[in-house]
């Protein structure tokens, strides 16, 4: 789809395509959860003043793997009821913080439709959804972080392209990046990813024109899941990260959600 914002942006639309320059969020969320295995592995939320703090890491061993994530992320929104991701909604989700990869066997994923606080994310060389949902996988393209989207309908998508940012959302050989991005479903099985290139400092601006596209997504409610937004740092189930900080994501309550 091209650029969904033809007229002039509202308040919302600032708000999430401004998160890359503030340090505040707005939550109502469900609850929320973390989980975490394998050697090295974080998975920490610290709740302060409004404003969670994240800090995931996969660890440094094979089948490791950090995450977190929230209850019912629709519910408190549009009362669709729990255990219900509602996806004939539109659903946009930003946020911001900092990416560190340096394996190349390991991803980060943010998605809607996750594993919950019972199961282990699915690992790096599966695939990123089992059931009815969306989101976006991160990996390492050439020394530098970039994004692909994910879907699930009735059956895994066929990811798309990986994104070709200069400074993509993170690089193997700097730690010090910041990055922005919003994923979207538009209700209507279409998926977006938007985003800017990662910055040195925390003002990183979200173009209103999508970096990528997915057609093909879900439009039906997902009565058996209720994990989402759900963030996961992970490791290949058998092969040993390439380098011990293998996948690392913090953010400092920077995020939105949006449901229409």
């Amino acid at each position: 789809m091209g650029n969904l914002f033809t007229g002039p942006i509202n308040t919302i639309d600032q708000q999430l395509f401004g998160v890359g320059r503030t340090r505040t969020g707005r939550l109502g969320f469900g609850g929320s959860y973390t989980r975490t295995s394998g050697a090295g592995s974080t998975g920490s939320a610290a709740f302060s003043s409004g404003s969670y703090a994240l800090n995931l890491s996969a660890g440094t061993a094979a089948g490791g793997h950090g995450k977190f994530g929230w209850y019912d992320p629709l519910e408190t929104f549009i009362q669709g009821g729990a255990s219900t991701i509602d996806y004939s909604k539109r659903i946009r989700f930003s946020i911001s913080g900092a990416m560190y990869m340096a394996s190349t066997n390991s991803k980060i994923r943010i998605v809607f439709s996750g594993t919950g606080n019972a199961t282990d994310a699915p690992f790096a060389e599966q695939n990123g959804l089992t059931v009815k949902g969306f989101g976006a996988e991160f990996a390492l393209q050439s020394s530098v972080i970039q994004a692909r989207l994910i879907g699930f309908n009735s059956a895994y998508l066929t990811p798309s392209s990986y994104t070709t940012l200069t400074n993509g959302f993170g690089e193997s050989a700097s730690d010090n990046r910041f990055f922005a991005v919003m994923i979207e479903s538009d209700g209507a099985g279409n998926l977006n990813l938007y985003a800017g290139n990662s910055s040195t400092v925390p003002n990183v601006v979200i173009s209103p024109t999508p970096l990528l596209t997915l057609t093909g997504g879900p439009t039906t409610a997902a009565s058996s899941n209720r994990f989402g937004p759900e963030i996961q740092c992970i490791n290949h189930t058998t092969v040993t990260p390439t380098s011990s900080r293998a996948a690392e994501m913090q953010s400092f309550g920077s995020w939105l959600l949006d449901v229409q």
